[in-house]
């Protein structure tokens, strides 16, 4: 088919993959349904051929498997394990960004068994922290500044690993703080730095928080789920979200992705690239590969 605005080969640095009868992803059934709205249309198998299939107009020819927040009482490594026994297909979770907890007793052993796997390129950490708690993934707003925690940040240095942030707006100037005490460690800040307040004046510190970010040199940008964030999206709000970021990192250091499943709940993998497809329209034929393609070829080592 042909597509608006971009028709090369495309690297989706940001997809999950589960079994969802093996229960070990908690986060998928929570107590409280209104805190996560429409995680019960995820209550299935998500595997290679379901991403196959969901993405087959988009020209996908490589893909980045993200961990997905595994249960916390089991050992991390076993999502490893358990993705290395999936089918190859057409480049699909052609490299990991494996869980491996900071500041715990085995961070040093875990992130040790998980670089030994050659798909992992990067570890992820969860820091949203939002001033409502039954908003927040994690209870301490300053989880980052912890000396113990940051030993997690020098250990991926030294194995060659970079580091993947979960995180909201509000932990903006520590990533950026990181960045800059680690300048050798390359940060990906997942999902558009998470712009989840819609008003003008939150947009306008999410803008500040996106400018922070940006100013380290060795922090990229995934451009993703952006219907999450956004209650009553158009091509505009969509646009306004991309433009910001693309001002601000550059084509270099930004890149699209879809986050699927899990953006399934909002919109379809056609979608989530068509919407991509039209904002990047206004971008120079360079800036749409790097953006599609070679930036997430190359901070994955795809």
């Amino acid at each position: 088919m042909s597509h608006i605005g971009y028709d090369g080969p495309v690297m989706d640095p940001h997809m999950h993959l589960w079994d969802f009868a093996a229960d070990v992803h908690p986060w998928l059934s929570p107590a409280d349904f209104s805190v996560l709205p429409g995680i019960d249309k995820l209550h299935h198998d998500y595997l290679v051929g379901d991403y196959v299939a969901d993405a087959a107009e988009q020209n996908v020819v490589a893909s980045v498997h993200v961990e997905a927040l595994w249960d916390p009482a089991d050992d991390p490594v076993n999502e490893t394990r358990w993705l290395e026994t999936l089918p190859r297909h057409r480049g699909i979770a052609q490299r990991y960004v494996a869980a491996c907890p900071f500041g715990t007793p085995s961070t040093e052993r875990t992130m040790s068994a998980q670089a030994a796997f050659d798909r992992v390129v990067g570890v992820r950490q969860t820091i949203g922290w939002h001033p409502n708690p039954q908003r927040s993934w994690v209870t301490d707003q300053f989880l980052t500044r912890d000396p113990g925690w940051r030993e997690g940040v020098e250990r991926a240095r030294e194995l060659g690993l970079l580091v993947e942030f979960l995180m909201f707006p509000w932990q903006a100037d520590q990533v950026a703080d990181l960045a800059r005490a680690f300048p050798d460690v390359t940060m990906v800040v997942d999902h558009a730095a998470s712009p989840m307040e819609r008003d003008p004046v939150a947009l306008a510190a999410w803008q500040d928080s996106i400018a922070e970010l940006a100013a380290a040199d060795n922090v990229a940008i995934k451009i993703s789920a952006l219907g999450t964030y956004d209650p009553a999206p158009t091509d505009e709000s969509f646009a306004f979200v991309i433009d910001t970021i693309v001002n601000a990192f550059g084509a270099d250091r930004a890149m699209f992705a879809s986050d699927f499943p899990v953006g399934s709940i909002q919109m379809s993998f056609n979608d989530i690239y068509g919407l991509f497809r039209r904002a990047a329209a206004r971008y120079s034929p360079e800036s749409r590969t790097k953006l599609f393609h070679d930036t997430a070829q190359r901070l994955y080592q795809l």
